[in-house]
């Protein structure tokens, strides 16, 4: 999917701004809980809600809930609400959260609100690419690469799967000088 021109740098940039407010060290991840409670969005675990609902765990529709549930936003109005699944491993949980919060930075609309599908395939790229850049700069992919650090380092440091790894690497242009 083809970005507007200068989307990608508008995210990098942005996310430039919030890693200042949060003060987070340039080799550090962002933690997406810290980001949501800057962003004053709430965020509750499907066990949160299992717990309140007074629902059993082995319910088979909440069974089937946990097995289709990566991350959602609920949406009051203009408010979120970011409901997650606790049962995903951290790498996955940590980018789940960020594509959510990324949809809140963009400002998306919620789902099936009377956009062209087109418009929400877009919205669900353009909050892929900045949960990306959340969980990885360009700036800290080209160092990972300058260094010459090994993946499994760098996918500890950052919090990031090889995959997120791997991709960063690879849409970033740092591949090209990593790990030769």
């Amino acid at each position: 999917m083809k970005f507007a021109r200068g989307f990608k740098t508008h995210c990098e940039r942005a996310v430039t701004v919030l890693r200042a407010e949060l003060e987070v060290d340039d080799e550090a991840p962002i933690d997406m809980h810290s980001l949501a409670t800057h962003l004053y969005i709430p965020v509750h675990s499907l066990a949160t809600l299992l717990i309140t609902s007074g629902h059993s765990r082995s319910h088979p529709k909440v069974d089937e809930i946990y097995c289709k549930v990566s991350a959602l936003t609920v949406f009051d109005g203009t408010f979120r609400t970011i409901i997650y699944n606790d049962e995903h491993p951290s790498t996955r949980h940590r980018s789940n959260m960020a594509h959510e919060l990324a949809h809140a930075l963009l400002q998306h609309p919620p789902r099936d609100s009377g956009l062209a599908a087109h418009q929400e395939e877009m919205h669900e790229a353009e909050a892929g690419w900045m949960g990306g850049v959340l969980m990885l700069t360009a700036g800290q992919a080209r160092r990972i690469a300058g260094s010459r650090m090994n993946r499994t380092a760098a996918e500890t440091q950052y919090q990031l799967s090889p995959e997120m790894l791997r991709f960063r690497l690879n849409v970033t242009g740092a591949a090209r000088l990593a790990f030769m």
